[in-house]
């Protein structure tokens, strides 16, 4: 066997994201011409990803069980998140009989062959004898030789190997960043792994009792972190927020006067899974762009208190200009500035009666200010190509700061409700100073039911697009529903999300 390269290289790649490859082409496998040396090379390959490659040539027991936990955790996300979502949406669609109907059946028939190739017993069997394999079937295009020696037989590898190889890599790729490339996301996707494991829901989280979690959810730091920067942050809102029972509604206290009624407050916890749909979607794929994995939503009876809401959360702390992701506040409620002067009448009748006045402006005045406010909130237009323009809500993504405790003798974080503190002295405790991603929603029932509820701004139809352009880029040579289709599409789902 020839063991030296028939030219010499020098140039390969290195820009743009792994998403958007059909094959991996590392230098480390320059000189991997058997199986042997290829193995080792993978290894170190492994070694420049975040693993502890410190035993040589091979990886360690935990190393390679953690490597098959991502591989586990691709499979799963493939197989029982996105694979069955798209074909139920596909199938739904297919009986519009629409225009677009061939397109979604060619999209059935590729997941169908994708599902086959990656469920195919030898594929199968090569990836769970060793993780690294993954790495020598992605990089087989350029480099054929790799499983030359394996098993004491010169072994080539199909084009479908090499393809789902390279796609679940991808797929390992975005978990792997979720869990790790933020420490502060990594908390969350921990706690959201904790909840669903125990059979918790990561919805309807405002009237989670957060008061006494389960003793064994101490035992990862991580997610005992995350759940107490959530627990301090909805004991800090439960503050201003009390329930009122013969209304059947909650009421946020400014703390001067005002009261503003709130129909319906919820609050999700984003999945990993989900997180790895938002990296996959992303052209950086960088996890610090997860500036939602706790999503605060306030559903108002009448849409013109969405000012007065605001600027109540502003006086109480919640929203502070320096806490305020700028880029990420958006105003889609009111169509115009003329539209939102009964918001502005009702804001300044609030402020008023906090500062005991009864001045009124005039209609002109008025409709300055709505242009102001209007201008200021709608400034921002809609930067992902999957959403619509149809929803209709007030929203902004925050950083809010919040006090960690810790035990100074055992440096274990304590509940913040003062029951779960050791001791009230301060020599008992220190505080850290954290930081919450809190994704913060406003909206009336009749905008939120019209916009998050119906046609192409419904959110399964919102996840079928998103989760589409992800298939595009993890499967490329395998997949292929045209960015052409997508006003088809959203016509068809108008039709679906009635």
């Amino acid at each position: 066997m020839n063991a030296a390269p028939d030219r010499q290289e020098l140039y390969h790649s290195i820009f743009g994201s792994i998403l958007d490859r059909t094959e991996m082409t590392p230098y480390l496998m320059l000189p991997a011409y058997d199986y042997k040396t290829a193995l080792a090379q993978a290894t170190k390959m492994m070694g420049n990803r975040g693993f502890d490659i410190k035993a040589g040539d091979e990886l360690s027991v935990g190393e390679h069980n953690r490597a098959k936990r991502y591989i586990n955790m691709a499979l799963d996300y493939c197989n029982t998140y996105m694979f069955p979502f798209l074909k139920e949406q596909l199938s739904t669609l297919i009986r519009l009989n629409s225009r677009a109907v061939s397109y979604y059946k060619n999209a059935v028939t590729d997941i169908q062959e994708i599902e086959d190739k990656l469920a195919e017993s030898a594929f199968s069997r090569l990836i769970d004898e060793d993780p690294r394999h993954l790495f020598l079937m992605a990089s087989s295009r350029k480099y054929p030789r790799l499983f030359y020696g394996y098993k004491g037989q010169d072994m080539a590898i199909s084009d479908g190997y090499q393809h789902m190889a390279c796609a679940l890599l991808k797929v390992c790729h975005l978990i792997k960043s979720s869990e790790e490339d933020s420490q502060d996301i990594n908390d969350f996707v921990q706690l959201g792994l904790y909840f669903t494991s125990n059979g918790l829901s990561l919805s309807n989280l405002f009237n989670f009792d957060w008061r006494y979690p389960l003793p064994s959810l101490a035992e990862n730091e991580a997610s005992f972190r995350a759940y107490v920067k959530v627990s301090t942050f909805f004991d800090r809102l439960k503050e201003f927020i009390v329930f009122d029972k013969e209304k059947n509604l909650y009421i946020f206290k400014s703390g001067d006067g005002v009261d503003v009624e709130i129909a319906e407050i919820s609050a999700r916890l984003k999945t990993l899974f989900s997180m790895a749909t938002k990296l996959g979607n992303d052209f950086e794929g960088d996890a610090y762009i997860i500036k939602d994995p706790l999503a605060v939503t306030f559903i108002l009876n009448d849409g013109n208190d969405t000012l007065k809401l605001f600027h109540a959360l502003q006086k109480r702390g919640v929203i502070l200009q320096e806490t305020v992701v700028s880029s990420s506040i958006t105003q889609t409620i009111f169509d115009n500035p003329e539209d939102m002067k009964e918001a502005v009448k009702s804001l300044m009748a609030s402020l008023n009666k906090s500062g005991r006045s009864d001045y009124m402006p005039d209609d002109e005045e008025i409709l300055q200010h709505a242009q102001d406010f209007y201008n200021a909130l709608g400034r921002n237009a809609t930067r992902n190509a999957h959403t619509s323009k149809g929803h209709k809500k007030f929203q902004c993504k925050l950083n809010f700061p919040l006090p960690i405790h810790r035990c100074k003798n055992t440096r274990k974080i304590l509940l913040p409700c003062a029951a779960n503190l050791e001791t009230t002295t301060s020599e008992a405790y220190f505080t850290e100073q954290h930081t919450l991603s809190v994704e913060l929603r406003i909206s009336d029932k009749r905008s939120w039911d019209e916009s998050e509820q119906r046609g192409d701004t419904h959110h399964d139809a919102y996840k079928f697009r998103q989760l589409v352009s992800v298939m595009n880029r993890l499967f490329k040579d395998d997949f292929h529903f045209p960015k052409e289709m997508d006003s088809m599409l959203r016509e068809d789902q108008r039709g679906i999300f009635l």
